[in-house]
């Protein structure tokens, strides 16, 4: 089974937490997709990453396919639902993935610092244009702030509920 990795789970040690035996295949683009950062529903707490499709005709998210468990399909976390999609690797392959998206998004806002730090380093990490990473940078600033943007990493390994995330 593909997954199509972005945001946070580009950062390698990210990644391992959720999808220890992930393989990357190639990055890939998600077209007519854009990162933004978001709020769960109603909430206004935090933002968090989420992969819109609506409002992004002419956009394109990047991030990997990796190769996961089936098993990952049945996955839960508070907040969020498993999509599928198409993208397009950079190998010139199409591949159809699972992801994670918001449920409800909500209002444009940032996430906390401890997550947010997560995104660019993963971009970093893995290599993509400058071009793109200016254009994440520039989504998150466009987004309202986030009311406890200093707040603590979670403690403990993290869990299905968004207060372990």
């Amino acid at each position: 089974m593909y997954y199509f990795g972005y945001c946070t789970y580009l950062l390698e040690s990210e990644l391992r937490k959720y999808l220890p035996e992930a393989v990357a295949v190639t990055k890939a683009k998600a077209v007519n997709r854009q990162i933004q950062f978001r709020a769960a529903g109603e909430r206004t707490d935090r933002g968090w990453c989420h992969l819109a499709d609506t409002g992004t005709y002419g956009k394109a998210a990047q991030g990997i396919v990796f190769d996961v468990d089936d098993a990952h399909l049945k996955d839960e976390f508070d907040d969020f639902d498993i999509v599928f999609l198409t993208v397009r690797g950079d190998d010139g392959e199409h591949y159809d993935c699972f992801t994670y998206v918001l449920s409800e998004p909500g209002i444009r806002m940032r996430p906390p610092r401890f997550y947010w730090e997560r995104v660019p380093q993963g971009l970093a990490e893995q290599g993509f244009p400058e071009g793109y990473q200016a254009e994440v940078l520039q989504t998150f600033d466009e987004a309202a702030e986030c009311p406890d943007f200093d707040r603590p990493v979670p403690a403990g390994k993290p869990g299905r509920s968004a207060d372990s995330r």
